[in-house]
């Protein structure tokens, strides 16, 4: 069934803002469609991390009105022959590097639908190898924004898009350090069984509420907004404190 496009454009990037390149790619956006309302979900993912900005694009699923058109450009095989990819899940529309980008936004909805990009067809003559972003994904982007292409006609069903380990599969870990230096950790808030403890790099953190319910500098581990359990410190970096990052295996400490 074909979404209804809502004129919004959701960007995700590891541009960061030193430089015009986030400009630019809103820029190529607002030729496509004048008319389109651009939102940030966010510039700061790490350079070239596309297991970070998979991650990133997970959290945003269902936090937008319907329709919305995400164009995520985490990209360090810009300009080699890796393939480019839009696609419809959890009623809106995602445009992005077939490099795993959108591993876990396709994992959680079964009726997803891929299509692949090919500039050539769309009309779209990329003015350099090296930004992609600027030259076809944001004006496929600005396209969909304001119905001038339909999904289905911007090209041919993908049936093998490159996908990454699911967040959830495998041993417990963290996948992701936010700013503030919490863990987040894979174990869904809902995880079954009754632990008092989680530990990380040989220490036992106690389960929590909410982070005052500690003091000062204190560790916890607590279910965060993501609907993960973490491991935080109360006004401090658990990451920094201990010295782990993404990956770093846990375990559960039965009460």
């Amino acid at each position: 069934m074909q979404i209804r496009p809502s004129g919004h454009v959701v960007l995700l990037t590891d541009f960061g803002h030193r430089d015009p390149y986030v400009g630019i790619l809103r820029g190529a956006v607002l030729r496509a469609n004048p008319r389109a309302t651009i939102v940030d979900l966010g510039h700061e993912v790490p350079a070239q991390d596309v297991e970070a900005g998979a991650f990133w694009l997970w959290s945003a699923v269902d936090r937008f009105v319907p329709g919305s058109v995400f164009v995520a450009v985490v990209d360090p095989g810009v300009g080699t022959p890796r393939r480019l990819l839009a696609a419809q899940a959890h009623g809106c529309y995602w445009v992005a590097p077939d490099n795993g980008l959108l591993t876990h936004v396709l994992a959680g909805d079964d009726s997803a639908d891929v299509r692949l990009l090919d500039p050539e067809h769309l009309q779209l003559v990329p003015a350099s190898r090296t930004f992609h972003g600027r030259d076809v994904l944001a004006p496929v982007g600005g396209w969909l924004s304001g119905g001038r292409y339909g999904f289905s006609a911007l090209g041919e069903r993908l049936p093998d898009p490159v996908r990454l380990p699911e967040m959830t599969a495998g041993s417990h870990r963290v996948v992701h350090v936010d700013a503030f230096g919490n863990l987040i950790t894979n174990l869904p808030a809902a995880t079954a069984g009754n632990f008092a403890a989680i530990a990380v790099a040989g220490r036992q953190v106690a389960v929590h509420g909410t982070y005052g319910e500690v003091p000062d500098g204190e560790m916890l581990a607590l279910v965060g907004s993501f609907g993960f359990w973490e491991i935080a410190r109360n006004g401090g970096s658990a990451a920094k404190l201990l010295g782990v990052g993404r990956g770093a295996p846990i375990t559960l400490v039965q009460a």
